[in-house]
């Protein structure tokens, strides 16, 4: 029966799995003629992947066919990474079709794989890098954006908020739910058109004021995310200073 071989539609569509898969990808040139380029992916979740490779696409928008074994798809571009960036090289896609699963044997067959958010490298540089460090990691800013938080065990719930700040090894976010210092959190960050998922635990709760959680583990493959994340903020946080300097 094939229903046998299927997993829990939620959990499917929360896996993102970092792996490389070849692909060939067809698209359109300015006389609207298909053209063929190879790629691979770099991770995949249910409706989309990011991918490596590709040169024929130049801008967020454009739409490309996917092609993996029999599976074909027309997936929209929804972000190029930038040049010299963190992402650079790399390509976000959503499939158009909201029925069709791209991926559904790999994501059915592999599991996720988290890695530590401070690297273990960390601990064996000098005493004032990585003080130095420690003070950038924790900086934190201010943005727009949400956040899924799940928390597993016998108590579980799952809750949208909205993220107020973060940092490279944290986040506030704002919520009604009463979640005790300690809990361990599964956290799901939205920020523009990225999405990131990371391991957590609530350091402090306070009313009208929000969580802080402090992340512990990173989905394999999402560092590169969340420092391209941090960077943009911080440089967006010197530009709003030096214009109110500016005008002050």
């Amino acid at each position: 029966m094939k229903q046998e071989h299927s997993i829990p539609s939620q959990e499917r569509q929360n896996k993102r799995i970092h792996v490389a898969l070849p692909i060939r990808v067809t698209y359109w040139d300015d006389a609207q003629k298909p053209c063929l380029e190879i790629a691979c992916t770099y991770d995949i979740s249910e409706h989309g992947a990011r991918v490596t490779g590709l040169r024929c696409v130049k801008e967020a928008g454009e739409v490309i066919a996917i092609e993996r074994g029999r599976s074909k798809a027309f997936c929209r571009v929804v972000w190029v990474g930038e040049r010299n960036s963190e992402l650079q090289g790399q390509i976000g896609l959503q499939c158009v079709e909201s029925d069709r699963i791209l991926w559904e044997a790999e994501l059915r067959d592999m599991v996720d794989v988290y890695e530590p958010v401070v690297q273990d490298g960390d601990s064996k540089r000098s005493r004032t890098f990585a003080a130095h460090e420690r003070r950038r990691r924790r900086e934190r800013f201010s943005l727009e954006g949400t956040a899924e938080l799940v928390e597993e065990g016998d108590h579980r719930f799952k809750a949208d908020v909205v993220l107020k700040n973060m940092s490279e090894i944290g986040c506030l976010v704002l919520t009604k739910h009463v979640v005790p210092a300690g809990t361990e959190l599964k956290v799901t960050l939205h920020v523009d058109d990225h999405n990131l998922t990371l391991k957590g635990q609530v350091r402090h709760a306070e009313p009208h004021v929000g969580l802080g959680i402090e992340f512990r583990e990173i989905r394999k493959g999402e560092r590169q995310i969340l420092q391209f994340l941090i960077r943009k903020l911080a440089e967006k946080h010197f530009e709003d200073n030096l214009q109110f300097e500016i005008h002050k």
